[in-house]
């Protein structure tokens, strides 16, 4: 059993902002932004349009699989396929969690020719083993993030693990979990 945070999509892009202004504040001119798909597609895109970044990328990794479960060794399942000789990149995703998937596509960006890599991130949990450079928020306690664009991928997992079959069955495991949402999206998410 964990707790869950949720944010909507005003607190996205107030931590974006964040993120933007620390960025800014260190004076690293960020050339290239990479992505992390999927969860760093959204706060990329936004940062992108925040620091006036044209150049965006995308990088796929898998390593948790249903709600709250790691599937293993966190893994590059489609490379980046450019070159980045002599730029400064930026590396995006929602949060870090382990650090494993952070510390592979470093990795993989450096090997690029990348001349500096950071890190940013919305949400950094101190029990990870590796700390971004830029986190628009410091959790110091372990839990299960909820961000606006997975809402319906998480709601139904949690339900499915918990074997909810009706709405005020799923009412019941999100209370557990401390989400909050709206009956008519619940509603939405039981029906499919």
């Amino acid at each position: 059993m964990f707790k869950c945070h949720v944010y909507n999509w005003n607190d996205i892009e107030r931590l974006c902002r964040e993120l933007a202004r620390k960025i800014k504040a260190s004076d690293f001119k960020v050339d290239a932004i990479v992505a992390i798909a999927r969860g760093g597609w959204v706060p990329a895109r936004i940062l992108a349009d925040l620091l006036g970044v044209r150049e965006l990328h995308s990088v796929k990794t898998e390593h948790w699989g249903i709600v709250a479960t790691v599937t293993g060794k966190a893994t590059i399942t489609q490379p980046l396929n450019t070159r980045f000789d002599g730029k400064n990149v930026l590396i995006v995703d929602d949060v870090v969690d382990t650090g494993e998937t952070m510390n592979i596509v470093k990795d993989h960006v450096l090997s690029l020719g990348a001349k500096e890599v950071r890190t940013a991130v919305l949400d950094y949990k101190k029990t990870s083993s590796f700390v971004p450079d830029y986190f628009g928020s410091e959790m110091e306690s372990w839990k299960w993030i909820v961000y606006p664009w997975s809402i319906r991928e998480d709601v139904k997992g949690l339900i499915a693990k918990k074997g909810a079959r009706n709405f005020e069955e799923a009412l019941n495991v999100l209370k557990e979990f401390e989400i909050e949402i709206e009956d008519d999206i619940l509603r939405e998410i039981i029906e499919e």
